[in-house]
């Protein structure tokens, strides 16, 4: 099964590569000009290594240099430095698009599924449903939950998925204490008791015991939709050679989701190999629940979308959390761009 799979893998890479080819891509890939894009170790940067292991970059005349980050947090900080040109990344894109000149230039994949927020099952929040009944199937309630130790990655999706619980059950940041950690470190502090509640990203919300622990609510529970962006630095967006560079980046990225999306076992072997190649612990079952929930965006839903709209809406949201300034909401709708995409799509 697993020759086949791979037998496939490379014929699809293959048609890809002499399609594009005959384009006039290829050539030494040392004097190729070098796109530089920062990834994290999970599914986010999937459509990234699928690109790099299949040589589409190459193909297409260009290489993708990728750059290792554990959030998308250390991403922002790393933009002074001119350490790469544009990232795949989450809720974190806000801040550097906010406060840096980054721009968000397409979102790849739809990241609604896969943010949980997970308690245990003796805890009494989850003896409480449909507390508001604008959300019934949201657990918890303000004297469930008063008191209790929250862990989440502040500044990411994980931050937004347990600000929008709190709110829709009534609870503020004075009733309960916050705990910021990174991803992994949330998922292993809940998993040791070490916290009550805990808001966790894919894969770690595949990780769960359901016997011990119960979900008390997602992102559709709670009616937010959330999107994984590509955004390009300030620096990279002035510079002439990198901008011709980027229609073409998009529409081998596309061309990766397609094929990815075409062929489950495609999907799945590119997946469980990120994760191999870069130290992030899933089992089988996790990738393909993972797999489920979170589409990447192919080319002619990319084509039917409209950019922009979940952007401003979340750093809306960031406002509110008193992390942005109420005037970086317009710099933010600002820096939302298709022209890029419109290009690379046409």
């Amino acid at each position: 099964m697993k020759k086949r799979i791979l037998a496939l893998l490379l014929a699809l890479a293959l048609a890809l590569t002499v399609f594009v080819g005959c384009q006039g891509g290829g050539g030494d890939s040392d004097d190729l000009p070098v796109l530089r894009v920062a990834v994290m170790p999970f599914y986010i940067s999937v459509p990234i290594g699928f690109i790099i292991d299949n040589e589409m970059d190459i193909a297409n005349g260009f290489r993708i240099e990728p750059i290792m980050f554990p959030t998308g947090a250390p991403m922002n900080e790393a933009i002074a430095s001119d350490a790469f040109d544009v990232a795949t990344i989450g809720g974190a894109f806000v801040f550097g698009v906010a406060n840096q000149g980054n721009r968000v230039i397409a979102n790849h994949i739809d990241g609604t599924g896969g943010n949980e927020i997970w308690a245990f099952r003796d805890s009494e929040l989850a003896t409480v449903q449909g507390h508001n009944p604008d959300f019934p199937n949201v657990l918890g309630s303000p004297e469930t939950v008063a008191g209790l130790q929250l862990a989440q990655t502040t500044g990411t999706t994980s931050q937004f998925l347990m600000n929008h619980w709190m709110e829709a059950i009534g609870v503020s940041d004075t009733d309960v204490s916050i705990v910021h950690m990174d991803f992994a470190q949330v998922f292993q502090a809940f998993r040791a008791e070490q916290v009550d509640v805990a808001s966790l990203t894919s894969p770690y919300c595949f990780q769960t015991d359901p016997d011990t622990m119960i979900r008390v609510a997602d992102l559709k529970d709670l009616n937010q939709n959330l999107y994984e962006v590509i955004a390009i630095t300030d620096r990279a967006y002035n510079n002439e050679e990198i901008r011709e560079l980027i229609p073409t980046f998009l529409r081998v990225l596309f061309e990766a989701n397609d094929l990815l999306e075409s062929c489950d076992e495609i999907k799945f072997e590119a997946v469980r190999k990120w994760y191999d190649d870069n130290g992030t612990s899933a089992s089988d079952d996790d990738i393909r629940g993972e797999m489920a929930l979170k589409p990447f965006i192919t080319t002619e839903v990319a084509r039917n979308s409209t950019m922009g709209a979940f952007e401003v809406a979340f750093a809306e949201f960031m406002v509110q959390q008193e992390l942005l300034e109420p005037d970086r909401v317009e710099v933010v709708r600002g820096n939302v761009t298709s022209v890029f995409l419109d290009k690379a799509l046409r």
